[in-house]
């Protein structure tokens, strides 16, 4: 699953409406390649926003290789005047995002290798010659937890599985905020300059690809 990103940076209001038309062509590509549009969100005003997502299902990043990068719009603003600069830049990148999934539907029985261990510390009798503790190790994740607080090896069992189910909320976190992070350091990453595609307008006011 891919997040595709058109942003204008810090541009101006010409810029930011070169980013909602440009938002509706990189849609219609990505139907006419096979993409499938889960959702479509609007960062700003809908028909000047700052910056537009489109969250699609399929391999965006080869589908849509020569989409990435920055695009121009050779246009002369009428409310600028003739001397006023014509090239408006927004810019498209594609960001990986990991499929969520419940922790619970990713703790299955077969991926756990669970060892009996003696139970450390204090305790008394029971504790030395009883294997009480238990340490899980979840292959998939790499995750590895250890329980001894409890007095039965199936509590103990039981402790160590949530152990790992928290460990795994915890790096799903940590990743989504990566990808958050990723997502808004692209939205003000803007070159201004060779462009992957340039665009014209059309009568009706919509784009024309050029280049």
């Amino acid at each position: 699953m891919y997040v595709i990103q058109i942003s204008a940076g810090t541009g101006p209001s010409e810029a930011r409406r070169f980013v909602a038309k440009l938002a509706e062509r990189l849609e219609s590509v990505c139907e006419a390649k096979g993409l499938a549009v889960l959702d479509v969100s609007t960062h700003g005003d809908e028909s000047e926003p700052r910056s537009v997502s489109i969250r699609v299902a399929g391999d965006a990043q080869t589908a849509l290789d020569s989409e990435r990068g920055s695009h121009v719009l050779v246009h002369r603003s009428e409310a600028r005047g003739k001397a006023a600069r014509k090239r408006w830049y927004a810019a498209v990148t594609i960001v990986p995002i990991e499929v969520a999934t419940l922790v619970e539907d990713r703790v299955h029985g077969r991926d756990l290798v669970v060892t009996a261990c003696r139970a450390g510390g204090p305790g008394g009798q029971h504790v030395n010659k009883v294997s009480t503790a238990v340490r899980v190790y979840h292959r998939p994740s790499g995750l590895m937890a250890r329980v001894s607080s409890e007095r039965s090896q199936k509590s103990n069992l039981a402790q160590a599985i949530l152990r790992i189910g928290s460990l795994l909320r915890a790096r799903d976190d940590e990743r989504q905020s990566a990808e958050k992070k990723s997502r808004r350091t692209a939205h003000y990453r803007l070159v201004r300059g060779d462009s992957v595609r340039a665009y014209g307008l059309d009568a009706s006011g919509s784009l024309l690809v050029t280049s």
